[in-house]
């Protein structure tokens, strides 16, 4: 089992790589912004001009959004805990669970973990328990075998 330390690196990679992606499409949106200002007039100026700006809102929400993803990750507790809870890498018998941000599956080696958030259906299921407990979704028994 790889540890949990590992898996919280890799989503801060993931997430940080994210973040880079989104500033160099805001620093595109930007510069278009700016060129539609200086070579279109009339209706076809607003329209473009504001379809710009609107672009350029929706990744600065994103981005926003990924950097307080990204102070999640690294405030997450390392040590393991009794309850699953913010931080838990919980090994079940069907999959390994990170509970922190959602990503979704990060695979390393052989080994994949879905990252999830504690407001996911499954996370919210999960939020509380500890090893030994069941729980039951989407019609299958999930049984915690061990948390890291």
């Amino acid at each position: 089992m790889i540890e949990k330390e590992v898996w919280i690196r890799e989503a801060i990679q993931k997430t940080e790589s994210r973040i880079s992606d989104i500033s160099a499409a805001m620093e595109t949106a930007n510069d278009s912004l700016v060129n539609d200002t200086k070579s279109s007039m009339g209706d076809k100026y607003e329209t473009s001009r504001e379809m710009a700006q609107q672009e350029l809102s929706r990744l600065q929400q994103q981005w926003k959004q990924a950097q307080q993803d990204l102070d999640t990750l690294h405030n997450l507790p390392l040590e393991p805990l009794r309850l699953v809870g913010l931080g838990s890498l919980v090994v079940t018998n069907q999959f390994h669970y990170l509970l922190s941000i959602s990503i979704g599956p990060m695979k390393i080696d052989q080994e994949t973990v879905m990252v999830i958030s504690k407001e996911s259906p499954i996370g919210k299921l999960l939020l509380g328990k500890k090893v030994g407990d069941s729980l039951t979704f989407n019609g299958k028994e999930i049984k915690i075998t061990n948390l890291l």
